[in-house]
């Protein structure tokens, strides 16, 4: 079946039901990014495949609201198949919930799957749609999905607590203590990231997400792991033990969750509607409180991360040698893509990406999440600039790095591009800020030199990084949408503002960083960021007098670090390369 098939399909299913509208998320019953084959519900009904993004399927219409992201992947996917694309926060584009009141009747049904709905999701529909029946309880999409993938059940390790910093027993006692604070007697953990943090475990079930599937339930007395048997080595049963942890089978988790008395902790944005329905006692909401206890990096951690950062950086330096040296010659983006993953598979202790390589030449950097595929890859010519962005997967740290490669050839403008990311770039890598400070107000740090000539991006600047787990963590973010987090001590959070001209171009570079103390003074306690990311970034593409006398000076403190932290890892090939690299300018 093809798309329009797959739509007709789904039609026939929602009249059987008499539903006016079906609405598919990006989700899965952990309300995670990064999705497992069988939960691509969303790519399934619509073919696009960016990593975010909800259709709505109504009697006439199919529509997929995305963001900026992914405005140009989406044109290009959903061409011929009949669904819409709806830009996310673009002038005059309804939201979801604003299309659904203007073309739903009061007493219509919308129809979705409560397992893979957001308890948030749900609440503000509910709130919003005031006559309109919402129906959670059931899944049309898996009525119509033939031969759909079977869940991936890997096996289940302990990250050990030379990487972790604090054992599981540790942080359940750290989590009673916030739930002591809070009044609760439980919480309730969807989150896989968040449920591996605490038990310090680690699987192999979601590509480039060392996550197993698994739910938590933290009380007084109990730490459980709801999570299917076959994952589990003795090794692993036998380290729950020693940490007081029990293990209960994956969907005993619904009957343990309606036993639950008291006050039971959940966050809204991680909990589905279907687990939230089984509870029977008094709620109260917010952040996971999981959420919180791992974006702070502890010293373990965060020393774990600079030893990644430097076999990381080497093979970043092996495969910005081999790109110079290739491109012209009839590599492709793809091919990019698969030397640099056997580059990372020589650093110790690698074990897979994470999350999909960007390798985008020319035009194709402007599609801001773009991967290229064996079969759909661009050739590199000498000219203009390919776009790298990629990320590895280490047992002592999770990497995330861009750099825009000059190929050849570059126009006025590519360079000029090139110079306001990189001036925006040192920017916010230079930054010192207040305590109680917000990812939102640091955000305008790099985006004034763009704004200042009339240019924009559309993706926040940076995201928080998780410890040998998800690429993309919260809470903490850098962008223009509010979130009340301040940036605290310990949080890796990346750094990435770029310029995309559609046809043309895309330039991002993107390093992590750690948010450390400053200084304190009469007027009180001020943070900065340390760049814990180690690659050089390219020089040559400059346009002379952008920069500041301070960026430069940033630039080449920056470039001596990552020369003095690299070399040791290099033959004298790439150490000759390295020293051309970072050259002080």
């Amino acid at each position: 079946m093809n798309v329009r098939d797959r739509v007709t399909a789904l039609r026939q299913k929602m009249n059987e039901h008499s539903l006016s509208a079906y609405l598919i998320p990006s989700s899965d019953p952990h309300q995670s990014e990064y999705l497992p084959e069988n939960y691509k519900t969303r790519e399934f009904i619509s073919g696009f495949t960016g990593s975010a993004g909800t259709v709505l399927v109504t009697k006439d219409k199919a529509i997929l609201w995305t963001d900026g992201r992914y405005f140009l992947q989406a044109e290009k996917q959903l061409e011929g198949s009949g669904v819409e694309l709806y830009k996310m926060l673009e002038p005059g584009v309804p939201t979801i919930n604003e299309f659904l009141k203007t073309n739903l009747k009061k007493g219509e049904k919308l129809g979705m799957d409560g397992k893979v709905v957001a308890v948030s999701t749900f609440d503000s529909m509910e709130k919003d749609l005031e006559g309109i029946e919402l129906i959670t309880n059931i899944d049309l999409i898996g009525a119509i999905w033939e031969n759909r993938p079977k869940a991936v059940l890997s096996e289940a390790f302990i990250l050990e607590e030379k990487y972790t910093g604090k054992s599981a027993k540790e942080k359940i006692e750290e989590v009673r203590s916030m739930l002591a604070e809070r009044k609760a007697d439980s919480t309730v953990i969807g989150a896989l990231e968040d449920v591996c943090y605490l038990f310090n475990v680690r699987g192999r079930d979601v590509r480039c997400n060392p996550v197993v599937t698994a739910y938590a339930i933290v009380d007084k007395a109990r730490a459980i792991i709801f999570i299917d048997s076959k994952q589990l080595t003795d090794k692993v049963r036998s380290y729950f033990s020693s940490q007081g942890v029990t293990v209960m089978g994956y969907d005993d988790v619904f009957a343990e969750t309606a036993k639950l008395a008291g006050k039971v902790y959940i966050d809204p944005a991680r909990t589905n509607v279907y687990l939230y329905t089984q509870i029977n006692a008094n709620i109260e909401r917010g952040l996971n409180l999981t959420s919180t206890l791992k974006a702070i990096k502890n010293n373990v951690e965060l020393k774990n991360f600079d030893d990644a950062m430097e076999k990381d950086g080497a093979a970043m330096v092996k495969i910005l040698k081999w790109v110079e040296e290739n491109a012209g010659k009839g590599i492709t983006e793809w091919d990019v893509s698969e030397k640099l993953l056997k580059f990372r598979a020589e650093g110790k202790d690698f074990f897979e990406e994470s999350f999909e390589t960007i390798s985008g030449y020319g035009p194709n950097g402007a599609i801001i999440h773009y991967a290229p595929s064996s079969s759909n890859s661009s050739k590199l010519e000498a000219k203009s600039f390919l776009l790298l962005d990629s990320g590895g997967q280490y047992l002592n740290g999770t990497t995330d790095i861009t750099r825009t490669i000059k190929l050849g050839e570059l126009t006025e403008q590519e360079k000029t591009d090139y110079t306001l990311v990189l001036k925006a770039h040192i920017s916010l890598a230079r930054a010192k800020f207040k305590v109680g400070t917000t990812g939102h107000a640091i955000d305008t740090i790099a985006r004034e030199h763009l704004w200042a000539r009339g240019r924009d991006y559309k993706h926040g600047t940076g995201h928080g990084v998780g410890f040998v787990l998800s690429v993309h963590e919260g809470p903490q973010s850098i962008s223009s949408k509010f979130l009340d987090v301040p940036m605290k001590p310990g949080m890796v959070t990346s750094n990435e503002p770029g310029l995309y001209v559609a046809g043309s171009h895309g330039i991002r570079i993107e390093s992590l960083v750690v948010t450390t103390e400053f200084t304190k003074t009469d007027d009180g306690e001020f943070y900065q960021f340390k760049t814990i990311t180690l690659c050089p970034i390219d020089t040559s593409p400059i346009v002379p007098g952008i920069l500041s006398d301070e960026d430069i000076k940033w630039l080449n403190d920056y470039h001596k670090e990552v020369h003095d932290r690299l070399s040791p890892y290099l033959d004298e090939e790439h150490k000759a390369f390295l020293i051309e690299k970072t050259k002080a300018i």
